[in-house]
């Protein structure tokens, strides 16, 4: 991998928690025996280590607390407000001064319209009558004009039910991506940013027009790249490009009432699934991601979740420091 490639967001996850252990006090000679190990496994280990240990260095004289330590308040869910302030104004220090390529970490968000963080989710009633929807870790501004009712995607996952009374005029509700726009056509629909890249739309209801960046959003300018998603369908847009559509998951919506839905699914999918919503950092042993799994978990605690899934497959949990878990294979001989 080149230097000044993007990290990737796992390997970002994993540098973190092997901060926030390390600084947690409570590290053994295993634990950094693990870390030498983990640093070993691959050059961008090493990479986002030296990375956040110059980071470290070059914030520490003008913020007086490290990173290591704003990472560690970071994870306390009754953060104050000073120190959230701090930690984002660090990051965004370490972004403008180039230091690394830490996509993963968008402190601008901060400064979006409405967002969730982790675990949190909530609904907004938008000035036309629509109702939007924000998953956990989502950013989203609001773009209405005399044009358009419309609303920007900075990150996460977003559903949203239309209003037909705010057509007025003929203004389209649009939602904009890095990857594309979203026009819905009198719809119910979700869109969430891809941490692997690109844009998924899934419909619930009526249809979606969906258009790539070379295209203009605005509906009277012709596109050849146009494709019309219907309900039940699921697409991706991703590098200029409109995937073909394909069956959609008929729980996709369901964060929207708390549940995670899934039937006969990777145990690996489903735990990363819940770790969107967990403080901390949550790792499944390659053994236990491929067990399936069916059934329905609450997203409003990650830790009951992960207690209904080790009570219907035979894995168990493990915490350290209280910010690393890892579902393994239960020991049947304990």
């Amino acid at each position: 991998m080149h230097a000044h490639a993007p990290v990737p967001a796992s390997v970002l996850d994993q540098a973190i928690a092997w901060q926030l252990l390390l600084g947690s006090g409570t590290a053994s000679a295993a634990d950094r025996h693990g870390l030498q190990a983990w640093l070993e496994q691959a050059t961008e280990h090493a990479r986002v280590w030296r990375q956040l240990g110059q980071i470290d260095q070059q914030l520490a004289p003008a913020t007086g607390p490290t990173t290591r330590t704003l990472l560690l308040k970071r994870g306390k869910r009754r953060l104050a407000q000073p120190a959230r302030v701090a930690a984002a104004t660090a990051l965004a220090v370490m972004l403008a001064a180039g230091i690394g390529s830490i996509h993963h970490v968008q402190p601008l968000d901060l400064l979006a319209d409405y967002r969730t963080g982790t675990g949190e989710r909530r609904s907004v009633l938008l000035p036309d009558g629509s109702v939007l929807h924000l998953n956990t870790g989502s950013a989203v501004d609001l773009a209405f004009d005399s044009r358009e009712r419309g609303v920007m995607l900075r990150s996460g996952e977003i559903a949203i039910d239309t209003s037909h009374s705010g057509n007025d005029g003929g203004r389209p509700f649009i939602v904009h991506t890095p990857d594309g726009s979203l026009r819905a056509l009198g719809t119910s629909f979700i869109v969430r940013r891809l941490d692997e890249g690109g844009t998924r739309l899934t419909v619930t209801r009526f249809s979606v027009a969906v258009r790539p960046t070379s295209c203009a959003p605005q509906p009277q300018v012709p596109c050849a790249q146009e494709r019309i998603v219907g309900q039940g369908e699921t697409v991706r847009l991703h590098d200029g490009v409109v995937g073909l559509p394909a069956p959609a998951d008929g729980n996709a919506d369901a964060w929207k009432d708390g549940m995670l839905v899934v039937e006969n699914q990777p145990l690996g999918a489903v735990v990363a699934e819940i770790a969107r919503y967990h403080h901390g950092y949550l790792h499944v042993t390659p053994e236990a991601a491929r067990l399936r799994v069916s059934g329905a978990l609450p997203l409003g605690n990650s830790n009951a979740a992960l207690l209904a899934l080790s009570a219907a497959v035979p894995v168990e949990v493990s915490t350290t420091a209280r910010w690393w878990s890892t579902v393994r294979l239960r020991d049947e001989n304990k």
